[in-house]
């Protein structure tokens, strides 16, 4: 047995365990998979104002966040290591509760971003928020296994890919508050924004 059969195996037991059966628990795996990350900006602008002792450790998870997203998960990997479509739930006789576009699939963006925002959160000594970003994170991505947005390697490469970012952005976190964070608060200071 190869890692890609388990890994549909994994798709097709969850969409078949939870989907199918109740529209109110169908509708509510829609929700999570594709509207609870709309959240995100309201959770990260009341983290920015109610911790102000921590925006360093903030932007950093930010920084760590964006990097992962748009320079490993949307350059690299679909360019230079795996092109994999989204599941045809059709094609593999599950149901489909949510259409989503066909393009890419590997590795998860929601999964880089989210695991890179709780393993920055994580390395930047913020261990409260990340454990409920950890949560937050996997009631997204379970959800969006299950209603066959992604694969659940595409999770696990969304995952290694915020691990890459947050590695990279901790390796140069005292230059960036320095030189870039520390800057960007003064100047959100002058128009009170921080």
């Amino acid at each position: 047995m190869d890692i890609l059969s388990v890994d549909q195996d994994v798709l097709y037991w969850l969409n078949n365990t939870f989907l199918g059966k109740s529209t109110f628990i169908d509708s509510i795996f829609v929700f999570l998979g594709v509207y609870f990350i709309y959240a995100l900006p309201v959770i990260m602008i009341y983290l920015w104002f109610k911790y102000p002792a921590r925006r360093v450790p903030l932007t950093l998870a930010f920084f760590a966040c964006i990097f992962s997203w748009f320079v490993i998960t949307k350059s690299i990997v679909p360019n230079f290591i795996w092109f994999r479509e989204r599941p045809d739930l059709g094609l593999i006789g599950l149901k489909e509760v949510f259409f989503h576009r066909p393009d890419y699939s590997f590795p998860s963006d929601h999964a880089t971003a989210l695991f890179a925002l709780t393993f920055g959160f994580y390395a930047y000594g913020w261990k409260k928020v990340g454990n409920w970003f950890l949560v937050y994170t996997i009631l997204i991505l379970v959800a969006r296994v299950t209603i066959g947005i992604h694969f659940p390697l595409d999770i696990v490469g969304g995952m290694i890919s915020a691990l890459l970012g947050v590695g990279a952005v901790y390796l140069a976190k005292d230059w960036l508050a320095k030189n870039l964070i520390k800057p960007i608060e003064k100047i959100l200071k002058k128009i009170k924004l921080a």
